[in-house]
């Protein structure tokens, strides 16, 4: 069957990277559903700043994939066999860029609040806000006049400079953000003298760069492919996916500080004796403040009383202090329990 063709230019070049864009997108929420139940389960006691950033971000990501299913129904559905569909997008695509742009500058604030954090300097994380709040601008600019034309395709080339400067300006802020972090773990790194320390400051860095390089080297490619190929529908499969990735990137951030993700660090050692998320085993640039972790109560693991044998029992102090480990001889010839003697304790960091 010979391929439909709207004044000689294929359809396929309009509708497959639509389609491509959708699966994908669909592809990621899912990811995302995945990490926000990790997250639920490592970090219950997490500080309510980052929670209420979490639920914000997944509100706004399950929100752009209503308004996407329903540029997809409107295409694919009710629009299925309308070539003129393909030219007159409906009411969601008005949206969605703006949602887009939301969900970016949730991800790069948290970002740049992280740098300050770290740095205490204003130096850094002023310019990267700037780069943000320019590219919000370009976006703001572009959503605003992509409503007034009404969603045609044709209005989209005489917009093209707002589009540049968002995805544009989305890329740079990436590349500042990962090198702006490299740079202060990398200096931390330089600075500690513990090995563990240093495998622990390792994985960040890595963590850093591969982040990074994911939503900036997508935002290039988008720009590249919207300035080349504007009049092709191809820069609408990363657009649709852009989103998802800056914050399927910042689950990725806050799930790796439990310590089962430390692999190759000593760090990882202590995973499998103590719960997942706990404070005292994440790196300083995580950790609750030490007076929020000394207010969670003393948990007392006793052991039961018993004839014959060798005991061992668990004292666990959630305070930070260290644990004992008590092996105690019940078998002392009749002696009372509080007769017991104590044949030794090691002490170990939770």
């Amino acid at each position: 069957m010979a391929p439909v063709i709207i004044p000689g230019v294929p359809i396929a070049r309009l509708t497959g990277p639509m389609i491509l864009g959708f699966m994908w997108s669909y592809m990621l929420y899912g990811v995302l559903l995945v990490q926000l139940y990790m997250y639920t389960e490592m970090f219950p006691n997490d500080r309510k700043g980052l929670k209420i950033l979490v639920w914000v971000l997944f509100f706004f990501e399950t929100l752009f994939t209503v308004l996407m299913t329903v540029a997809a129904w409107s295409m694919f559905g009710d629009g299925w066999g309308d070539v003129s569909i393909l030219l007159q997008l409906n009411w969601s695509w008005g949206v969605l860029p703006l949602v887009s742009g939301v969900l970016s500058g949730l991800a790069q604030g948290f970002y740049i609040w992280r740098i300050w954090h770290l740095t205490k300097k204003l130096w850094l994380p002023v310019p990267i806000a700037l780069a943000v709040l320019a590219q919000l601008v370009g976006l703001w600019w572009f959503g605003i006049q992509w409503n007034i034309g009404l969603w045609h395709v044709s209005v989209l080339p005489p917009l093209s400079p707002g589009v540049t400067v968002w995805l544009g300006g989305s890329a740079v802020c990436d590349v500042l953000i990962t090198a702006a972090l490299t740079s202060v773990l990398w200096k931390r790194k330089k600075e500690t003298k513990f090995a563990e320390t240093s495998g622990v400051l390792n994985r960040l860095i890595r963590l850093s760069i591969e982040t990074g390089a994911l939503t900036s080297i997508t935002a290039t490619v988008e720009t590249i492919l919207w300035l080349g190929w504007e009049k092709w529908n191809y820069h609408f499969t990363l657009f649709l996916m852009l989103g998802k990735l800056y914050s399927n990137v910042l689950m990725a951030t806050l799930n790796c500080r439990n310590p089962t993700f430390l692999i190759g660090t000593k760090a990882s050692s202590a995973a499998g004796s103590s719960r997942g998320g706990d404070a005292s085993v994440q790196t300083a640039f995580w950790s609750e403040p030490a007076d929020a972790r000394a207010r969670l109560p003393v948990v007392n693991v006793n052991p039961i009383p018993s004839r014959g044998a060798v005991h061992v029992s668990r004292n666990i102090y959630t305070d930070g202090n260290p644990s004992a480990i008590v092996m105690t001889d019940f078998n002392n010839g009749g002696n009372t329990p509080d007769e017991d003697v104590e044949k030794g304790s090691v002490g170990g960091r939770l």
